[in-house]
């Protein structure tokens, strides 16, 4: 991969490495206005409603190119230019520097690709997460294969919740995600 052009802000360089919250690995949807709904629909994303009853367009994006959206220079819902990773957000405060937020990128599509290497061919990380759920309820009864799924989803959601998804929004329980160590 090339890297971005040094004339982006430090957030654009940061997001064309990475793509993991349109790709849906941070989050399943992501939440839109109420008056976007029917433009949404119109440049072909599936809306949904949150539990809350709140609009979302459902991940992944129909728009994503490797980390680029084909749709950047288009309409495209308002969530798309506002939202901002924790990695980013930590960047742009000057709490990581460049060079650590793009390992902390690496590392996370590198925890991607672990898990990807352990789903049936074609399953988006989406479902893998349904999959993990549905796994891990099983508790003792895993088969090797699930063991090694189990563990390596395990990894990276903890690792998103602890780098990139902000405090409130983490997938694994609270607890669990304060109680072991990094």
């Amino acid at each position: 991969m090339s890297a971005p052009a040094p004339d982006l802000t430090l957030e654009s360089r940061l997001c064309l490495a990475c793509g993991l919250c349109c790709d849906g690995t941070l989050y399943e949807d992501a939440k839109i206005r109420e008056d976007e709904v029917r433009d949404v629909e119109s440049i072909g994303l599936t809306t949904s409603r949150n539990a809350q009853g709140h609009p979302t367009f459902v991940f992944p994006c129909r728009y994503l190119d490797g980390a680029c959206c084909t749709r950047y220079e288009q309409w495209r819902p308002s969530v798309c230019s506002k939202f901002f990773c924790r990695v980013q957000q930590r960047a742009r405060a000057g709490e990581l520097t460049e060079e650590q937020a793009m390992e902390k990128i690496a590392a996370a599509r590198q925890l991607v690709t672990e898990v990807r290497a352990t789903l049936p061919a074609g399953m988006p990380i989406v479902e893998a997460r349904h999959h993990f759920t549905r796994i891990a309820a099983k508790k003792p009864d895993l088969s090797p294969v699930e063991a090694r799924f189990a563990v390596r989803m395990f990894v990276l959601e903890r690792f998103l919740d602890l780098e990139f998804r902000k405090p409130d929004k983490g997938h694994l329980p609270a607890e669990r995600r304060s109680s072991i160590p990094a």
